[in-house]
């Protein structure tokens, strides 16, 4: 074969397309039968590797974690344990003996105060100073009437009485009335049968999306153990790029390749394209690409829609998530990529590729379709970015609840929650209005989900009262590389079976 673009070298690794990835054992120069020139004398082995200095196939490191015979290792014993620790709220001075009853007579039992933390945005430090254009809530709350001058008593008897069909009912023909969904996609509605602090137990509220804190390194899954994290990746990228190999551009060489399988040997294809790896670009991350969708694609993408995705001269089988095109270390997650939208970032595990490399997303065909030779659909396009597993990939879920009663600054809210112990769950959350305003919950009203809030500013009556929520969203560990023979061996496999 003739080398082109670049040099290579016997001890990476080179990637046979749609047949996989392998070792070199040797690499020799010899005369190219289709030149012109001859008499020419030409080197003959130029390289030859051994098991010691040869790139490895290893595509994932193991855990930190876990030991060789997959038992649990200490670190793991004692991360159980503070899992499994749970704390009881006790009056202050009760014995041992008289906290021992705590826990078995019914009481709440609680959580570390670490969820609690969480909520509040994991310790900004703006939360301990007063926003722009707030009143002190003590104070307010001091001067304003009282909760039952401010609430009408039919309201409080009519919200107090309704079942749930018709608090449903009344949720669903405020919708319709006025509401549009299409203003806030994240929107969801609150459960009524179950409480809300479990429902949204995984989501944390932040005074704001880009400067919130968020540790990178909290509630990872597995497979974050599994995957590799490049420190530097540009001064290893350019190390990378600068590896000279024996065999220059335009030789004619002859690669020895180790392990190759038989169905690859006796592949019908008159073409077969190999490409060296440069060093790193076997090993697994977390990738990310900046996407372009394509203009013939008339149907909304959903997230995590499989794919066949074309990563230079590597293909796989993966579900890519969507996520907003922005700069900085993180970034909204997106459900769907839409028809009016351009341009999105698309996250999955995978190997790692140097960018500038191109990337095209197919719509995954089925076994039938690629036996039929159907042309491939494509979905988008695009380039890779540095693969980066501290990407914070934030879904954001927005609840809201309607005004129920209000005195200037001060509002009642209702369908919001449902029970009074998620008012005070959230309670640290802020709020906001469709309108503009912010404000704080001040108390709960009652025992069924109203609250008393109090904003910077005079709210209207058909303004609509939003809290976000944010939720760590991770890809999914099901990428496969594309292998040509064992998609020709399931084909042959299922003939036979029907045959039969």
């Amino acid at each position: 074969m003739c080398i082109r673009d670049s040099s290579i070298t016997a001890r990476g690794l080179i990637h046979l397309t749609n047949h996989g990835t392998y070792q070199m054992e040797s690499i020799a120069c010899y005369e190219d039968p289709n030149s012109i020139r001859h008499g020419v004398e030409y080197p003959g082995v130029l390289e030859v590797s051994t098991t010691e200095n040869r790139d490895t196939l290893e595509a994932t490191k193991p855990s930190d974690t876990i030991e060789e015979d997959n038992m649990a290792t200490e670190a793991d014993v004692v991360h159980e344990e503070m899992v499994a620790a749970k704390r009881v709220n006790v009056p202050e001075g009760a014995s041992e003996y008289q906290a021992a009853w705590y826990e078995v007579d019914g009481s709440p039992v609680y959580e570390d105060d670490m969820v609690v933390e969480d909520m509040r945005g994991k310790g900004d430090a703006e939360d301990d100073e007063e926003p722009d254009g707030f009143a002190d809530f003590d104070a307010v709350s001091r001067k304003t009437i009282t909760d039952i001058e401010l609430m009408k008593a039919s309201d409080v008897l009519r919200v107090e009485r309704m079942t749930d069909l018709e608090k449903e009912e009344e949720i669903r023909q405020l919708r319709e009335a006025g509401e549009e969904e299409k203003w806030n996609s994240d929107m969801l509605d609150t459960p009524i049968h179950f409480p809300a602090r479990q429902r949204f137990s995984k989501y944390r509220g932040m005074k704001s999306f880009q400067t919130g804190k968020w540790d990178v390194e909290e509630n990872l899954p597995l497979e974050y153990g599994h995957v590799f994290k490049l420190q530097g990746f540009k001064a290893i990228r350019d190390v990378a790029l600068s590896r000279v190999g024996p065999a220059g551009v335009g030789m004619y060489v002859t690669i020895t390749i180790l392990d190759v399988t038989p169905a690859v040997a006796a592949c019908e294809s008159s073409v077969l394209l190999a490409s060296g790896l440069l060093p790193h670009e076997q090993r697994w991350s977390v990738l990310h690409f900046h996407m372009q969708r394509n203009a013939e694609m008339d149907m909304p993408v959903k997230s995590k829609t499989p794919m066949l995705a074309h990563v230079g001269f590597r293909k796989f089988y993966c579900s890519p998530v969507y996520a907003d095109a922005t700069v900085g270390d993180r970034t909204k997650f997106s459900r769907f990529f839409h028809e009016d939208e351009k341009f999105k970032i698309a996250t999955m595990f995978g190997p790692i590729s140097y960018n500038p490399c191109p990337v095209l997303f197919f719509k995954a065909p089925s076994l039938e379709e690629q036996a039929e030779g159907t042309p491939l659909m494509l979905s988008s396009f695009g380039g890779v970015l540095p693969p980066n597993p501290d990407l914070l990939l934030l879904k954001r879920t927005v609840l809201s609840g309607r005004i129920s009663v209000i005195y200037k600054k001060v509002v009642v809210v209702k369908f919001m929650f449902f029970n009074d112990d998620d008012v005070r769950w959230f309670q640290p959350i802020d709020l906001y209005t469709k309108l503009g305003r912010r404000g704080k919950i001040t108390k709960a009203v009652g025992s069924k989900g109203l609250f008393k809030c109090v904003f910077n500013d005079i709210v209207m009556q058909h303004d609509v009262v939003c809290m976000d929520l944010y939720k760590r969203v991770f890809p999914k560990w099901n990428t496969v590389p594309y292998c040509q023979t064992e998609i020709m061996a399931t084909s042959g496999v299922e003939e036979l079976e029907d045959d039969g």
